[in-house]
């Protein structure tokens, strides 16, 4: 292979780059009707009048291992270092529903994140802080993100908090994983319909109760992380989020409310300038869709707001400090792209659960953007240029274009279910395969510039402690059931039984049923049995 940069002209997803760009490029472009201002329709240049001049972006950082109280250890030593946010990232039995004691749970608890089977463990993650203070966004889906949710709201009840000032992220994805094992396993535990209905449940008492909490209707970021491109990403993105809202219109919900506090979780990649123009076209059709096509009239529903996580399918276990450079570009790419948070991926990953070390490189990586490099002195500073514009409009056209066709099929939703995303994944992942081994993408440290193994620099491994994880969970939850009235106990869970048989909102009956000591596992097994499913 030849020392030449590149030798293939085109976007990491297929677009033509020209050699050179002028105003031809963008002629016919109006920038009053295609760029605004800052904080207005059609809000290419960012959702926010005063963006980061006016507030930084949340330096955003995952967090999730073990117990609640050793997850609580690592947050707190994040905000001495001077985070604002953290990711919640919940282990595999806690995602599925599932209490740590329970047989499945075996050799999963606290491996990939943190276990959460009480009200109390929710208590216990917000310690030294509180839900009107500090930002938690957690990484969970429908079913689970109804008794999370139900459990935020009893730990701002029991504080004194109102449910107007509490701040944060609850994920609400009902395809939170869009593809593979997992989304098979989410509907092998829970009915989807059961999902989908809980997810309206969640949609309705946030914008109902809580007009700072954010809820995330779609979770990009995973299925970006599969290996779709850049246009695929925002095209299946929107097209998820406007089917969703489809479904809650049709429940009754008002489309003037409930997409205002709606927000996105998206991938940042390596492709710099691709990546800045699909933030900004994306903004720009989900303002023209919300008003043209779903008829908001309240600007705030126009606004599309989204949090960033750089590419974790971007990093390399080969001379994985090199890392460090692929998430700087990938969030300097968010923040000219105009995110309101953003979250780095630590140089380990590939390797493990991120160490303290790898955490505060990360976010040292953030302060000095923010601080440092004089990118927030001014707003959407790369406004005008003619490569940016020409190909905002191009990945505009591409993202509608990919919409009509997912909209053609019935919708996201039907997409899904009827196997035809996956057939797009499993295209995408060949593709990328392909160019990494014929040599038309480097990746470095894979397939050029590689070192012998030999010279590799050690790094430190976050330790897991799983089976001490697990008995120490279980031990916890044995005396848990034993302390607890156990008539309070039967009568919550037979008004979840009647509520959902009612087709009630179940978060306000989740909120008692934790009340009364009803465990995670205990509600999902409820409602499972109000639905006659069963998976055992």
């Amino acid at each position: 292979m030849t020392d030449s940069l590149q030798s293939i002209f085109k976007t990491n997803s297929g677009l033509d780059i020209k050699e050179l760009y002028t105003p031809e490029d963008i002629s016919g472009f109006d920038c009053d009707m295609d760029l605004g201002v800052p904080g207005g329709f059609p809000f290419t240049r960012g959702p926010y009048e005063g963006m980061y001049r006016t507030r930084v972006w949340t330096r955003r950082f995952q967090v999730g291992f073990g117990s609640p109280q050793d997850s609580n250890q690592r947050i707190k030593y994040l905000m001495n270092n001077g985070a604002n946010g953290f990711v919640i990232t919940i282990d595999l039995p806690t995602s599925y529903g599932f209490d740590c004691d329970d047989p499945i749970s075996r050799g999963e608890v606290g491996v990939t994140g943190v276990a959460i089977s009480t009200l109390e463990d929710m208590e216990a993650l917000y310690e030294g802080s509180a839900p009107d203070s500090v930002s938690y966004a957690l990484s969970i889906r429908p079913p689970v993100s109804s008794v999370t949710l139900a459990m935020l709201a009893v730990v701002a009840k029991r504080r004194n908090i109102a449910f107007k000032d509490v701040i944060g992220t609850q994920q609400n994805d009902p395809f939170y994983q869009m593809s593979g094992g997992l989304l098979q396993t989410i509907r092998q535990f829970f009915p989807l319909e059961g999902t989908l209905r809980l997810c309206l449940d969640n949609i309705q008492f946030i914008s109902e109760n809580f007009p700072r909490l954010n809820w995330m209707v779609t979770n990009g970021y995973n299925l970006r992380e599969t290996g779709i491109d850049a246009i695929q990403d925002g095209a299946f993105s929107l097209g998820h989020a406007f089917d969703i809202y489809r479904m809650a219109k049709d429940r009754g919900l008002d489309v003037n409310l409930f997409p205002r506090k709606a927000s996105f979780f998206l991938s940042s990649s390596i492709d710099f300038f691709e990546e800045i123009a699909k933030f900004r076209a994306m903004r720009r059709l989900y303002a023209k869709t919300m008003r043209d096509k779903f008829g908001a009239t309240n600007p705030e529903c126009w606004r599309m707001r989204f949090s960033v996580q750089s590419a974790g399918n971007s990093l390399t276990t080969q001379q994985p400090q090199i890392n460090v450079v692929r998430s700087g570009i990938e969030a300097m790419a968010a923040v000219f792209g105009g995110a309101q948070s953003i979250h780095l991926c630590s140089y380990d990953e590939g390797h493990g659960l991120p160490t303290e070390e790898s955490s505060r490189m990360a976010l040292r990586t953030q302060q000095i953007i923010a601080y440092e490099s004089g990118v927030t002195k001014t707003i959407d500073p790369l406004a005008g240029s003619y490569y940016v514009e020409s190909l905002t409009n191009q990945m505009e056209a591409a993202i509608s274009a990919k919409i009509a066709e997912v909209d053609a099929l019935g919708g996201m939703a039907k997409a899904i279910q009827d196997g035809w995303l996956e057939q797009e994944i499993n295209k995408a992942r060949l593709q990328n395969q392909r160019v990494l081994d014929n040599g038309e993408k480097t990746l470095v440290g894979v397939n050029r510039f590689k070192i012998d193994p030999a010279e590799e620099t050690p790094i430190k491994i976050h330790k897991l402690k799983a089976d001490e994880w697990g008995e120490r969970r279980g031990e916890y939850l044995r005396n848990y059931r034993k302390e607890r009235d156990a008539g309070k106990w039967a009568q919550a869970m037979e008004q979840i039984d009647r509520a959902w048989k009612a087709g009630d909102n179940m978060v306000p009956v989740l909120m008692n049923a934790l009340e009364n000591k009803v465990t995670m596992g205990e509600c999902h097994e409820a409602m499972r049995q109000a639905q006659n499913w069963s998976f055992r």
